[in-house]
Parts: C-alpha cells; structure tokens; sequence
C-alpha cells in the first residue's frame, strides 16, 4: 500500500488524510465536497494500489498451482 500511497511528501500525506477523511465524512454529509484534483489523485493511486494487488495474488495463485 505504500508504494501506492506514498507519505515522504507533505502533499502525498495531505491527499491521503483527504481520501481517509473523505471516507468517514461523505458516509455521513450529503454536502461533503472534494476537489476534482484530489479525486484525480485518489484515482490514480487507487488504480496502482489495484494494479499491485492483481500482481500479488496472481503471483500467489502461480506458487499455489505450482506446488
């Protein structure tokens, strides 16, 4: 997860506390806003984070089958 969240940078922390804010207060806001650069962000990072959990799981199916 963190190299698809990465916190070293002020900014990259700052996204990730918005998608962690975001998660527990549009649950409960119907005005909760977020800007579309942060859902770009959140996007992408979301779209790696998946791309590197396809990559484990078919690497842990391949040892499976292999044992």
């Amino acid at each position: 997860m963190a190299a698809a969240f990465p916190r070293d940078q002020h900014r990259d922390r700052a996204w990730f506390n918005t998608l962690n804010e975001a998660y527990v207060k549009a649950r409960y806001s119907k005005h909760y806003e977020i800007s579309e650069e942060a859902l770009l962000w959140l996007q992408e990072r979301t779209d790696m984070l998946l791309e590197l959990v396809k990559a484990t799981c078919t690497d842990h199916v391949t040892s499976l089958e292999s044992s």
